[in-house]
């Protein structure tokens, strides 16, 4: 069966092309095995092939002598025996299917979360930027009344105006941790999250008005009062700071940004797993071994016929 010869040799390249390209096996040993079964298939099939000349020329009575030798119960337990094999292999093959397809749903629900999680952080951050950009800035000193313990109350809006920068603090921190906790999965990702966390040059623009920030992480912290009596005092600087030219303006430029690259913050199955995926799920050690078992199956049957 030159078929089956020609199926030993090329399995036996492709096999060394894919290991000389550092394809990671699932199996080790029986990486080594299919290694070594592969290279005595090899040579016997070059030692066969050299004297295919003589063999043909004698066919009738190799067949009559195998034909012979072959009959009975070791026929018969050859037969079983392949017939075993053959099961074996196709289970070792659906295996190796089975757990590609595992993967590639795991991939799948992972990237699908991701981007579930991202378009919510970023929505959120730029409606409370939005919010913030649009608030009333002027107050008075009517709209803040100490009491004769000492403790402070806000007049409603003010206290509305204090609460639309706390949102913002917050979704801004949440789109923050978003980014760090996410910037291994790719470079654009990890760029994203150094974009967000550089809020400390203006750190002293927001402590002034009661926003202190992370010199580590560039993650934001509210002081409330600092906030409500810097509203009193000066509500243009503090439109400044946090309005469209400060930090709301800041915050929805970065959500822009995340949403503009969208599609290659995460990345693609071929990329996260590697290139070498569907080579690896052909010319693994339990698919070579299992290859190299069809080959022996093949020169069993060109031995019987």
């Amino acid at each position: 069966m030159s078929t089956i010869s020609a199926m030993t040799n090329n399995t036996y390249m492709m096999y060394k092309m894919a290991q000389n390209n550092g394809l990671s096996l699932f199996d080790s040993s029986s990486s080594k095995d299919a290694t070594s079964s592969l290279r005595d298939l090899y040579s016997k099939q070059q030692s066969t092939d050299s004297t295919s000349d003589s063999t043909s020329k004698s066919t009738s009575s190799y067949t009559s002598k195998s034909s012979s030798a072959l009959t009975g119960e070791t026929l018969s337990t050859r037969l079983a025996n392949a017939s075993s094999q053959a099961q074996s292999d196709l289970d070792t093959i659906n295996t190796i299917r089975t757990n590609i397809e595992g993967l590639t749903s795991s991939y799948t629900s992972t990237r699908k979360t991701f981007y579930a999680d991202l378009d919510s952080t970023m929505d959120d951050l730029k409606s409370a930027a939005a919010t913030v950009k649009g608030m009333n800035y002027v107050f008075s000193d009517s709209d803040i009344t100490t009491k004769a313990d000492g403790t402070k109350s806000y007049s409603s809006d003010l206290q509305s105006a204090i609460k639309n920068v706390k949102n913002l603090v917050s979704a801004y921190n949440d789109a923050l941790d978003f980014t760090s906790d996410n910037a291994s999965v790719s470079d654009r990702m990890k760029a994203l999250n150094t974009t967000f966390a550089d809020t400390t040059y203006r750190a002293g623009q927001y402590g002034a008005i009661g926003i202190t920030v992370d010199t580590k992480t560039g993650a934001l912290s509210l002081d409330e009062d600092k906030l409500a009596q810097a509203l009193v005092d000066n509500g243009d600087r503090v439109q400044n700071t946090l309005g469209s030219n400060g930090l709301a303006g800041k915050a929805t430029h970065h959500a822009q940004l995340a949403s503009s690259q969208r599609s290659r913050l995460f990345p693609s199955m071929q990329s996260m797993i590697g290139g070498e995926m569907e080579v690896a799920s052909l010319y693994t050690g339990k698919t070579l071994l299992g290859m190299t078992q069809y080959a022996s199956v093949g020169n069993l049957l060109d031995f019987m016929f």
